[in-house]
């Protein structure tokens, strides 16, 4: 059985990084690990293609090859997604689609001859059985979340591994906290679960053996869900590392109340990070106890912040703007707020009810909802804001804006190198050709070719002065700002601006909600949350 594997386009995002990897010559951020793992799956005896079309095109012939085509998808590719079951189908392909798509918005893929919802390990088996059968169903649908345990080492031998900027592995799924605006928790439970330390290493044996040096990704949605699970992984990480020289150069994502574990920073450090993405969301307290983020209330975030850049680790950080506790001055707490904190990177986005998640189900009830959620974050709102949308839209295009300002960026990137630990080594090493081209192309564009150069040299200088120790890691610093200052400016403020031209009035505002911040109030809200839960499972603590 001739199976080709498909990851459709992804547009231009933050996430991408797409003018950061002119400097650095690689096609794609990540490779499709979804993906990589149904290959894993599927019986052994079939022929497997991937092509990730962020990396080659998809052309006529890969679709005459195939017997069967493998889609995958999130929802910020789904103008290509449908586009390529339209043309497989053009060839009388079968198309069986998956992904967080397809999982969050199944009815969205009518398209496609299947649809398979949710995690596929236990899918793979009796799906492939029909296909060859004959007897393929519109949809299957996983029943229980599957033991993560005896999910197979994804298939990274498909990939051309010296396209990818970064390569993603994956300890756990699911996170334990109650966002309402998030729908991994829908997709992926409240209860993580985890691979084994031997299973993990078996991957990254996997990645080294492709040729690949770099940075590695664990992918995880919250990797320290499980606390427990984390701390009895890293140390065998940190052993593993350490015998192959430290040929990664690792970065996750976690809550913020990471910062309040000592032990595991350091385990962190130890095994091979170096950043990690939080999301911080906003400042405002009343926005956070709306939005049931309640980790984020239990700590101080600019001192937390601060510590996780002291102990070495780089924060990069999610923020959202359009709650419903929100005003119009929440822009200026916003900027004031990352501008203080050490986070270079940050990702601001208006916020959009996700399908299936506790926001869209409110939204849904309150009658607020206007459209699907396309995954896009730069335009209008997919739900009816209490603040109006043309105050949201204004006060959201000025804060990127001013976010990504070359000065504010690379006085935030200063910030960081001034509080970086002056006796914590670089252990990861780019091979010396691939660093002295990246850095010579980054001098080329950004110093000579950049309309913000002068900020550029500014920047550099400095840090040669004060940190010329930490020479790659502001080279890395201005490499991220190339995308992310050239994006917002020449990507993000056209599309806001056209998106500001079509509204002609300012949408009535609602009443804003205000919320009791006291101690008891919080605890009473943990215990709501926790009462909520389908699964009677003990939660992690929040501290």
């Amino acid at each position: 059985m001739h199976t080709l594997l498909v990851n459709p386009v992804f547009p231009k995002t933050y996430w991408g990084m797409e003018y950061a990897r002119l400097l650095t010559r690689r096609s794609a951020l990540l490779p499709p690990l979804g993906l990589l793992t149904v290959a894993a799956l599927l019986p052994s005896d079939w022929t497997v293609r991937l092509l990730d079309m962020s990396v080659e095109p998809l052309l006529d012939e890969d679709l005459k090859w195939a017997d069967v085509v493998f889609v995958g998808a999130m929802q910020i590719q789904q103008d290509s997604y449908h586009e390529v079951i339209r043309r497989a189908h053009s060839f009388g392909k079968t198309v069986i689609v998956g992904g967080a798509y397809p999982t969050t918005d199944p009815d969205a893929s009518h398209d496609a001859d299947c649809i398979v919802i949710g995690e596929s390990e236990e899918l793979i088996g009796p799906l492939c059985s029909d296909i060859v059968n004959g007897t393929i169903k519109p949809r299957y649908k996983a029943e229980s979340r599957p033991d993560v345990t005896r999910s197979p080492i994804p298939r990274y031998d498909l990939l051309r591994i010296e396209a990818y900027q970064s390569i993603g592995v994956q300890f756990s799924r699911g996170c334990p906290f109650n966002c309402e605006f998030c729908d991994i928790i829908e997709v992926f439970g409240r209860v993580p679960r985890t691979k084994t330390p031997a299973q993990l290493l078996s991957e990254f044996d996997a990645i080294h053996a492709a040729g690949f040096r770099g940075m590695l990704f664990l992918v995880d949605d919250n990797f320290i869900g499980n606390n427990k699970a984390a701390k009895t992984m890293l140390p065998e990480v940190a052993k593993w590392m350490r015998a192959k020289k430290y040929p990664f150069d690792i970065y996750t994502e976690a809550s913020i109340n990471l910062a309040a574990d000592d032990k595991l920073i350091d385990l962190m450090l130890d095994a091979g990070f170096s950043s990690v993405f939080v999301g911080i969301e906003t400042p405002s307290q009343e926005s956070l106890a709306e939005t049931q983020k309640i980790q984020n209330l239990r700590l101080d975030l600019t001192v937390a912040v601060e510590k996780l850049t002291r102990k070495g680790i780089e924060v990069m950080a999610g923020f959202i703007v359009g709650f419903d506790a929100d005003d119009s001055g929440i822009f200026e707490r916003q900027f004031n707020f990352i501008q203080k904190s050490p986070v270079p990177l940050a990702m601001v986005v208006i916020l959009s009810a996700l399908p299936g998640s506790q926001l869209w189900r409110r939204l849904e009830k309150e009658g607020r909802l206007v459209a699907d959620w396309s995954g896009e974050n730069f335009g209008r709102a997919n739900f009816r804001t209490k603040m109006p949308e043309k105050v949201l839209l204004d006060g959201y295009k000025k804060l990127l804006g001013d976010l990504y300002n070359p000065r504010a960026y690379f006085a935030r990137c200063l910030r960081v190198l001034q509080l970086w630990p002056s006796n914590r080594p670089t252990r990861f090493r780019f091979p010396i050709g691939y660093a002295l081209g990246t850095l010579l192309r980054t001098f080329w564009r950004q110093g000579v070719r950049a309309p913000y150069r002068w900020a550029f040299w500014q920047f550099v200088a400095k840090a040669m002065w004060r940190v010329p120790h930490l020479l790659p890691r502001f080279v890395a610093q201005a490499v991220n700002g190339e995308h992310a200052i050239r994006f917002t400016h020449e990507d993000v403020m056209p599309r806001l601006a056209a998106v500001q031209a079509t509204i002609g009035f300012e949408t009535p505002a609602l009443p804003a909600q205000s919320y009791d911040l006291s101690e008891v109030a919080l605890r009473e809200t943990a215990l709501t949350i926790r009462s909520k839960r389908e699964e009677d499972v003990q939660l992690v603590p929040l501290t």
